[in-house]
């Protein structure tokens, strides 16, 4: 090879590594009209709280419980209306009662709840389960999702589930830490076929070499929301979102004040009829824990509607990605 083709090699590789580089998310604050406030006392503990999801007029999240037999300490789901206490949904027991459950999710006429059972407190070791709607009050025999979602030797969580509009599909977002990532943990997606079978999973183009966590897909924007601690981010994990058209995501922009803060935010959800949001975030003003820190609080947020949630739309250059799905 002579010299000159060992140069020219070597600036297209130096183009290529400088296109993909990590980019600083962009952190403009969202507006006045956006109002953030913490539940109190009758939804939030001293104990993290954290992953709420919304259906009908109830608030569903995960939370730590006492088992009554020895006193230690298991992530559990309870739920919350708008004016009650947050209780322990019940029917989500398990015959493993040193288990977690957590990281509650619904199909959109709840005929399904996924949930995630992770065998250690840090929640590092988890699978992906499911439960059948009995529409009677209460919920089926738990049943874990399969091996191509539950993939052994990695961890499989926080699911979601959103409309794919140009797949004309359901699809599963989860994280993992499986091989075929970018590095970290990674927001995976499994479409569903209409014989209800999951397809092969892919790493969504948007991911960094840091940890993409929390996914949640609105079904009317075909926005992804997630959680980022990639660098530049306001603090160690920021709320951020992506635009799907076609296969292409737009690249990712952070949420900005007052959502975002110089702490951890995560699991940005939206509920679409009342138009509200929740979230989890450890800044000041939350509860604090044994140890003297501050604990994961939820969150709602008023006014995401009259935010102007739209991205560039592909006007920057490099602002769109395209799926890896079939690449």
């Amino acid at each position: 090879m002579t010299f000159k083709k060992s140069l020219t090699l070597a600036f297209l590789l130096f183009i290529f590594l400088a296109a993909n580089a990590q980019r600083p998310i962009n952190q403009k604050p969202i507006g006045p009209k956006i109002k953030v406030e913490r539940f109190g006392s009758r939804v939030n503990t001293t104990a993290p709280d954290y992953a709420p999801t919304r259906y009908g007029g109830r608030v569903y999240f995960t939370s730590f419980y006492k088992k009554p037999d020895d006193g230690t300490k298991v992530a559990r789901i309870f739920s919350f209306s708008e004016s009650g206490k947050a209780t322990l949904v019940n029917e989500l027991d398990i015959k493993r009662k040193s288990a977690h459950i957590a990281n509650p999710a619904f199909m959109p006429d709840a005929s399904r709840m996924y949930f995630t059972i992770c065998r250690d407190s840090k929640q590092e070791r988890c699978e992906i389960w499911y439960r059948e709607n009995d529409f009677n009050g209460g919920w089926g025999v738990a049943k874990r999702l399969p091996e191509i979602i539950n993939r052994r030797g990695s961890t499989s969580t926080q699911p979601s589930i959103g409309w794919d509009e140009e797949q004309k599909k359901f699809a599963l977002f989860f994280v993992s830490d499986r091989e075929g990532g970018r590095g970290g943990k990674d927001i995976w997606v499994s479409h569903i076929s209409f014989d209800g079978q999951f397809e092969t999973p892919y790493s969504l183009p948007i991911n960094t070499a840091m940890d993409d966590v929390t996914p949640y897909f609105d079904r009317n924007t075909q926005i992804l929301y997630f959680s980022s601690n990639a660098r530049g981010s306001n603090g160690d994990f920021d709320i951020c979102k992506s635009q799907k058209t076609g296969d292409m995501w737009a690249r990712p922009e952070g949420l900005g004040r007052p959502v975002n803060s110089a702490y951890d935010d995560l699991y940005f959800t939206l509920h679409d009829k009342s138009g509200k949001a929740y979230f989890s975030s450890n800044r000041p003003g939350s509860m604090r824990s044994a140890k003297g820190r501050n604990s994961f609080d939820i969150y709602e947020v008023e006014g995401m509607k009259a935010y102007e949630i739209v991205p560039n739309n592909g006007r920057e250059k490099g602002a769109y990605v395209q799926s890896t799905k079939d690449m």
